[in-house]
């Protein structure tokens, strides 16, 4: 499943509570140095903004939680019954 199509599934109620808990994966996670450079700067662009809960800002959030810590980020996926497979 593509992140567009994980997007596609988040409630609108539940956009902000994502991006926190994407955002809590990215910074505490030991693979950090994993995310690209420019995903960095893309979440930083959205945070600046105010547009981590769009579907651009979770987007970039997937990308880097996913880089710096897969399995907890598909830990919170399936918690949020957005369906990742393992």
């Amino acid at each position: 499943m593509g992140y567009q199509d994980i997007i596609k599934k988040v409630k609108d109620e539940e956009r902000n509570d994502l991006s926190v808990k994407l955002t809590d994966v990215l910074l505490e996670a030991k693979g950090g140095a994993a995310v690209p450079s420019s995903v960095a700067k893309a979440i930083l662009y959205k945070w600046k903004g105010d547009e981590l809960s769009s579907d651009e800002g979770l987007k970039y959030l997937l990308k880097g939680a996913m880089k710096a810590d897969e399995e907890r980020s598909k830990t919170i996926l399936d918690e949020m019954g957005l369906g990742v497979d393992r």
